[in-house]
């Protein structure tokens, strides 16, 4: 009995022993492509043209919202973006230049604009992530004051950074993103805050005098990533 126990005991510990779990693997790559989205459209008003015809167009300037012959000085445009965004702006020269004449000036800052937005993302006035706000303007204060034209580069619209829990950054489509600039020129407006205003002499009150011209600048923006 003893020797029969004792083979048995070994046969047992055989079949322990051997025993081994079996395993298989497989592999799925899976990979996630981000295409950089970034465009810019500008549906209405990509040549603006002021005319003076009348003493009072010297005296009072001419805008958006005084034009008595029902010609609108605004371009709007929209931005879609996949990421944070920016818009840089500004006039390609120092100045306006005459194309009669040349040597015929005309300061930037005789024409401003009113930048405002019509889409789900709004503008920040004042302290830059202060608020739930998805756009910022430093050059109008969120939109909120006239700014005068300035020499590129400018940045015009950017991110507000957000932070906290309802962070929201400025990217999204053209319904997000929508914008109208409303040109001027002559109306001698004065913003409370932002850094460059337009001139406080109305154009017939300047020394010298600017002389008769079509004067020409090309404003020209640029949209990259935030």
């Amino acid at each position: 009995m003893k020797k029969i126990n004792f083979v048995a005991a070994l046969l047992f510990c055989g079949l322990t022993v051997s025993a081994q779990a079996v395993k298989d693997r497989n592999v799925i790559p899976v990979a996630v492509n981000l295409n950089q989205v970034l465009r810019m459209s500008i549906s209405n008003g990509g040549n603006i043209e002021f005319v003076f015809n009348t003493i009072n167009d010297y005296k009072d300037g001419l805008s958006a919202t005084n034009a008595i012959s029902g010609t609108m000085y605004e371009t709007n445009f929209s931005v879609s973006s996949s990421t944070r965004w920016k818009l840089t702006y500004g006039a390609e020269t120092a100045s306006f230049q005459g194309t009669d004449n040349p040597a015929n000036t005309l300061a930037l800052d005789n024409v401003g604009y009113l930048l405002t937005e019509s889409g789900a993302h709004d503008f920040e006035a004042g302290n830059k992530g202060a608020t739930t706000a998805e756009l910022y303007s430093a050059p109008t204060n969120g939109g909120a004051e006239v700014a005068a034209l300035e020499v590129y580069p400018q940045v015009l619209i950017e991110d507000n950074d957000q932070v906290g829990a309802d962070a929201a950054s400025n990217a999204g489509d053209a319904s997000d993103n929508v914008f109208q600039m409303s040109w001027r020129v002559g109306t001698k407006e004065i913003g409370a805050t932002v850094a460059k205003t337009m001139n406080p002499v109305a154009l017939i009150d300047q020394s010298p005098s600017p002389a008769a011209d079509r004067y020409v600048a090309n404003v020209l923006f640029e949209l990259s990533i935030d």
